[in-house]
């Protein structure tokens, strides 16, 4: 209530002005005497709209006298927060008792805050009240919470760099190679060694056998081979083709193959004798039964016009709903996210391992990394990365680059050393990091660049990397870092609006690494892949992550806000696994979990409800 103008008010602020108390500072007052001042001010506050306190300090100042030492008092505050976040606001009033609006402070945990970041919630929290206070209607969700800095931060700086426009396909950048360097080397397998001119001339041998068979440009070929040369051969050869490849790997069940090439309508599969025998209705092509009619035609460069946003692969996740996703990538999308980068050294001296599962997009990462930059790439013999092997083969060909999943990684430092020996470039992600391991890696090995790269696989490989410093090894987790050349990220609430660094939000990715979308799947795709309010005309991939800035313009991940799981660096759909599940006879129902019992061994937990006499 507005008391200014109250005369009870008026004459008691008069009372308040005459009754200086403060110039009794440093005096011995008798008791007496400030009863008898303060009583009159107190009497005339009975009033039932307002109340005055009198407070007096009755001991006296104590100064600090030293010989030659000058003292004086500063005062420090608070030496902690109360909480984690809070603000106070306090009224206030004119020289004539007018209201003058609030004032306010905010106290914040340093060890949870930093203090650009509680300044920036602060600076948040004012425009919400100016916003409050100008329009009363407005709805919470519609407020804009940043300020211009804020928003050439998000928008801008902490964005991806622009990097030269991508204008070769990714078969077209290997043969760029192969001309240039034709003798260089380009893979290593077992006992055998491939040179850049031997790779491309084969891979356009199979390219025009493919051709011959009627694939063409914007089909997708299946490639069913185990790892190898071949594999690599047939990967190139259904690009320059003009088709796109999808890997399908060899431990996987039958069904799983008939699934995938159902999805993608292969063109083709290119694959072995027995393979082929597993697979009756497919347009399998056997390379062991064709190798004769294969070795027998052109070895140069085709020319099917082949253009940059065609598919260039379809690499298969995890479903919710048991039905697993084909994310179609262009060549735009794969040669933008491997060219002109500096998250890692790309150079031809380099010696990349491709260990990971070929049907995984670390694979694309490994073989296409080496050779989009002239280097040379070891494969790992068998389908799944073999700590032992992965060592023997570092140490035998001194590889220089090397990517592991996290839990990887901590299998690799703890139980063979030796790998990193040679190393000076390892790439890591897929989990969070276990950040013992971090300290110990760079403190062991301090002159190794490790990398933690972030991306769901609709964004082609990595969207965001961090290189790790000592400083992280005090951190409670290691960041996923910044957007790297020609990929942008958003972090928005459910509104769709930029939240500002430090409040967690879901992470939208966009940029020249995005996927075309899901493989037969429209309504899937135009749910996940949306408008993009930021850059007109554009899409961008929702992830379904929860993510956070970091004052210093790092991207924390936070968690997910879905059923999606990590384990051992694969994304798992827990309804995919649920409804495997209930395919069987005797299951009635059943639930999936990912649990971690024992601390670094998570693992999948199912419980079903049963038909009486199932046998578990």
């Amino acid at each position: 209530t507005d008391v200014s103008g109250d005369p009870t008010f008026r004459e008691l602020l008069a009372r308040v002005r005459e009754t200086d108390l403060g110039a009794f500072e440093h005096q011995d007052v008798p008791f007496e005497r400030l009863v008898e001042l303060v009583n009159p001010v107190r009497d005339s506050a009975r009033h039932p709209l307002f109340q005055v306190q009198v407070q007096v300090q009755n001991t006296a100042e104590a100064r600090p006298e030293f010989p030659g030492l000058a003292a004086e008092f500063q005062p420090l505050g608070w030496h902690w927060a109360r909480f984690d976040l809070s603000a106070v606001f306090s009224e206030t009033w004119d020289a004539d008792g007018a209201p003058a609006g609030l004032i306010g402070s905010l106290e914040y945990a340093a060890d949870l805050f930093d203090r650009r970041t509680a300044e920036w919630l602060g600076a948040c929290l004012v425009r919400v009240l100016e916003a409050v206070a100008a329009f009363p209607d407005v709805r919470v969700g519609e407020l804009d919470l940043l300020g211009d800095e804020q928003l050439r931060l998000l928008l801008e700086d902490w964005n991806g760099p622009a990097a030269a426009p991508v204008t070769a396909c990714a078969h077209e950048v290997v043969e760029r190679f192969a001309a240039e360097t034709p003798e260089a080397l380009a893979l290593v397998f077992e006992d055998g060694r491939v040179s850049y001119g031997e790779l491309n001339a084969r891979a356009n041998r199979l390219a025009r056998q493919l051709t011959a068979a009627g694939v063409g440009r914007g089909d997708v070929v299946g490639v069913l081979l185990e790892r190898g040369v071949e594999l690599v051969v047939a990967v190139l050869a259904a690009l320059k083709a003009g088709a796109g490849y999808t890997v399908l790997d060899t431990d996987f069940p039958v069904e799983r193959w008939r699934l995938v090439l159902e999805e993608v309508a292969a063109a083709a599969v290119l694959t072995t004798t027995p393979h082929a025998a597993l697979l009756p209705d497919a347009p399998t092509l056997s390379l062991d039964a064709l190798a004769g009619e294969i070795a027998g035609r052109a070895s140069g460069d085709l020319d099917v016009g082949a253009g940059l946003d065609d598919v260039a692969c379809v690499m298969f996740t995890s479903g919710s709903t048991g039905r697993p996703k084909g994310v179609v990538a262009s060549h735009r999308a794969l040669v933008a996210t491997l060219t002109d980068q500096e998250f890692v050294g790309f150079e031809p001296d380099q010696v990349w391992l491709q260990c990971s599962p070929v049907s995984w997009d670390a694979f694309a990462l490994e073989l296409f990394g080496a050779l989009f930059s002239g280097a040379a790439c070891v494969l790992q013999p068998g389908q799944r990365p073999e700590p032992a092997v992965i060592e023997r083969l570092v140490t035998e060909h001194k590889v220089s680059t090397v990517h592991l999943s996290a839990s990887l990684l901590n299998f690799m430092l703890d139980e063979y050393p030796q790998a990193f020996t040679s190393v000076g470039q390892v790439m890591t992600g897929g989990e969070p990091a276990s950040m013992p391991h971090v300290r110990r890696l760079l403190a062991e090995y301090p002159g190794l660049r490790l990398v933690n790269g972030y991306s769901p696989v609709e964004n082609m490989i990595f969207t965001m990397c961090h290189t790790a410093v000592e400083a992280d090894g005090d951190a409670v987790s290691l960041p996923v870092g910044r957007p790297i050349a020609r990929k942008k990220v958003y972090v928005l609430d459910a509104h769709l609006n930029l939240v500002p660094p430090g409040v967690a939000g879901e992470l939208y990715m966009a940029g020249e690494g995005l996927a075309r979308g899901y493989a037969g799947q429209p309504a899937l795709t135009a749910e996940r892949f949306v408008a993009n309010p930021f850059e007109p005309g554009a899409r961008m991939y929702r992830t379904g992550d929860l993510v956070r800035w970091r004052a210093s313009g790092v991207m924390e991940f936070l968690g997910r806000a879905d059923q999606q799981v990590k384990i051992r660096g694969f994304r798992i759909e827990l309804g995919e696994v649920e409804a495997a599940l209930s395919r069987h006879p005797g299951v009635r129902q059943a639930v999936v979990l990912a649990r971690e019992d024992v601390p670094g061994d998570k693992r999948l937990v199912g419980y079903v409800l049963g038909d009486p006499g199932l046998d578990p």
